[in-house]
């Protein structure tokens, strides 16, 4: 393979790893988040990004690449890590843990909509620019809806 296939390979594998753990932060955020709205949204954009996994996997064999454990797996321990943030509470939920969380789905979701803009930018003939549309839109759309929940989490910190 050329330098610039090898890179393009690489390049849909780290998407690939930091997806299969976006996927673990919003259910766990989807059963932890003291806000059962919040729980509720997160929930539907965690399993839209499951599909958006799957249309990257589509992507991937499309364009001859395929996922990476070597890389998935430890994306996937790296998430479960971060549950383990000291916060002075050790036997209950800080109240900070619900805005640091949906800043960190934010920052996933801002991720995931670069890396299908990239995909987008590249123009390789043989990912269809329809699906790569669809998924970069999908992302602006769970960036915004993420961004109103944390201004919700913000205003429930705020001193009176």
């Amino acid at each position: 393979r050329c330098m610039a296939t090898e890179m393009l390979h690489t390049y849909r594998q780290d998407h690939h790893a930091g997806a299969a753990a976006g996927i673990e932060l919003f259910r766990r955020v989807a059963e932890d988040h003291e806000d059962p709205h919040v729980r509720q949204v997160v929930s539907r954009i965690g399993d839209e990004t499951a599909e958006d996994l799957a249309d990257l996997e589509e992507l991937m064999t499309l364009a001859g690449t395929s996922p990476s454990l070597l890389k998935d797996l430890p994306a996937k321990a790296a998430e479960k890590v971060g549950q383990l943030k000291p916060n002075r509470r050790f036997a209950e939920r800080s109240p900070l843990s619900d805005l640091l969380e949906l800043e960190a789905l934010t920052l996933a979701v801002t991720g995931k909509k670069l890396g299908f803009k990239s995909l987008l930018d590249i123009g390789d003939p043989r990912l269809p620019r329809p699906t790569l549309e669809k998924l970069v839109e999908r992302a602006e759309e769970h960036g915004r809806e993420l961004e109103k929940l944390r201004l919700k989490c913000t205003d429930a910190l705020k001193e009176t």
